[in-house]
């Protein structure tokens, strides 16, 4: 795929943003609604067998309509999909903003405040994934996006798998879909996964937000499974004295090594999150204008006007047209 090529005579491909779980990602300008968009493609490689390559197509349209089928304002909607000159595509919503690991870097740690409100909205995402049978099974944070006005958004189901009995299964047991720093030990050994996998992934991403470190880490990234499966993690107070104790036993019962260990479901997660979520703030200091994406904006301000009009109000209050 090259600059300036137009895929179904519509999406003209402006620039690579990435690489996702199931192929390259890109920014694209919609001709016929004038809008910047994100395309995802999927070229099988020349090294797979056509069974192999007509697993990949499968699973690339699965994540379309398992991401259709979903309506969450933590997620980018989906568009459109086809096959254009034997490249499947995905077009979504474009999402502006940071991803979770350039925020993490950026504020070295992140406080216990501005970790629960992001992953409060990352459980509100996986509920409604969870109860129509989803599982991401990639959470990471490449994969979580802040927006400008600190709403959170999930993305990349690439690997996601369809728990409905009623869908026939695309992977087979003994696939180890995901990222190895973020994979929950039954993922690291092949076996069933369901809910509970994602919030082992979740429990990575709270430690690593308030400590900035990943749970395991080795010189040898193939070590990595295996201290998934089998390694304790560090509790939080030794690398972070100031975290809570109860915020410790969460991300701990998160990271139990047996599903059954960890909490029932993201609605439990929430619950003991909830202590920590920002309190509602002054209402005019919504008015202000902001410059960094702060993820404890929709808590402090909720349903305020977002960065835009903000902006631009501050020119008018000014005097500016």
């Amino acid at each position: 795929m090259d600059i300036g090529t137009v895929i179904a005579k519509r999406y003209r491909i402006k620039s690579a943003l990435g690489r996702g779980g199931m192929g390259q990602v890109w920014m694209a300008q919609d001709e016929h609604l004038k809008r910047d968009v994100a395309v995802k493609t999927m070229t099988p490689s020349p090294s797979l067998t056509p069974a192999q390559a007509d697993a990949d197509a499968a699973r690339f349209e699965r994540e379309a309509r398992a991401v259709a089928r979903l309506d969450h304002t933590g997620l980018a909607a989906v568009y459109d999909m086809g096959v254009e000159a034997g490249t499947h595509y995905l077009v979504m919503q474009y999402v502006q903003g940071t991803d979770l690991g350039d925020h993490i870097a950026e504020q070295e740690r992140l406080s216990v405040e501005e970790a629960a409100a992001i992953a409060v909205q990352i459980c509100s995402v996986l509920a409604t994934a969870h109860a129509r049978h989803i599982v991401h099974r990639d959470l990471k944070p490449g994969n979580i996006r802040i927006r400008t006005d600190g709403v959170v958004k999930v993305l990349d189901f690439g690997v996601a798998a369809v728990l409905d009995p009623g869908t026939a299964k695309l992977t087979t047991t003994g696939e180890r879909l995901g990222t190895w720093q973020y994979m929950a030990p039954e993922q690291v050994k092949g076996a069933a996964v369901d809910r509970r996998t994602d919030l082992y992934a979740l429990g990575c991403l709270l430690h690593e937000m308030v400590t900035g470190e990943p749970v395991f880490s080795d010189d040898s990234p193939l070590l990595v499974p295996s201290l998934h499966s089998e390694a304790a993690p560090t509790p939080l107070r030794e690398l972070a004295p100031d975290v809570p104790e109860e915020f410790e036993t969460l991300v701990l019962d998160l990271l139990a090594k047996d599903p059954a260990a960890r909490p029932p479901h993201v609605g439990e997660v929430y619950r003991r999150l909830a202590p920590w979520l920002p309190a509602t703030g002054d209402p005019t200091q919504a008015l202000a204008p902001w410059a960094e994406v702060d993820p404890r904006r929709p808590f402090r301000h909720p349903m305020a006007p977002d960065a835009r009009p903000v902006r631009q109000w501050a020119k008018e209050a000014d005097g500016a047209p």
